[in-house]
Parts: C-alpha cells; sequence; structure tokens
C-alpha cells in the first residue's frame, strides 16, 4: 500500500513541475513577444513622423530631405550617394533627385 502513495506522490510532483514549467514558459514567451511589438510599433511610429516631417517641411528634393533627417539617429548609415535611401522600415526612392516614391522595407 506505502508503494502505490510514493508512485503517486512523484506523479503528481512530476505533473506539478511540467505544469509549472510549461506555464512560466508561456509568460516569459508572451512578454518577450510583446517588447519585440512595442519596438516594431515605435520604429513604425517614427517613420511616420519622419514621413511628415519631409512631406510638410521640404520641396521633397534630396537635399532637403538630407538637410532635414541630419538630426535622425540613423543618419549615419543613410547613403545620399545612391537612389534609395532606408530609414527604419521604409525606403525613400529617388529619381532625378527628387522624391519618386515610398515603399515598406518589410
Amino acid at each position: 500500500m506505502k508503494n502505490k502513495w510514493k508512485i503517486a506522490f512523484w506523479i503528481s510532483l512530476l505533473l506539478l513541475v511540467i505544469t509549472a514549467a510549461t506555464g512560466l514558459y508561456s509568460v516569459v514567451d508572451q512578454a518577450v513577444t510583446l517588447t519585440y511589438m512595442k519596438e516594431g510599433y515605435s520604429d513604425t511610429e517614427a517613420d511616420l513622423e519622419t514621413l511628415i516631417q519631409i512631406i510638410e517641411q521640404t520641396d521633397q528634393s534630396k537635399q532637403g530631405i538630407e538637410i532635414l533627417l541630419k538630426d535622425h539617429r540613423l543618419f549615419e548609415y543613410m547613403d545620399f550617394k545612391t537612389d534609395t535611401v532606408g530609414l527604419e522600415r521604409i525606403l525613400l526612392i529617388f529619381s532625378n533627385d527628387s522624391l519618386k516614391s515610398v515603399e515598406k522595407q518589410w
């Protein structure tokens, strides 16, 4: 009779540990996912604000946009010598040194 109780105890303990570990993993996974999603939303909002500034404050020429973006945190990685300039999640495509289109990067 004692043997059955010992087996039942260890099986119950094992199930409890597995359930607790699965719950902990689920909570941590959700927290990480929400953090990355929040980061993505903030990048998208930053791109939107930058686009609003470009449309409102420049004549949409490459030189005007370059001057406006000098304070952007990623300015050192932008190459204005090419016809495509990447921001956070969008690409500014130029033709004849004026803004032709805006495309999403991914």
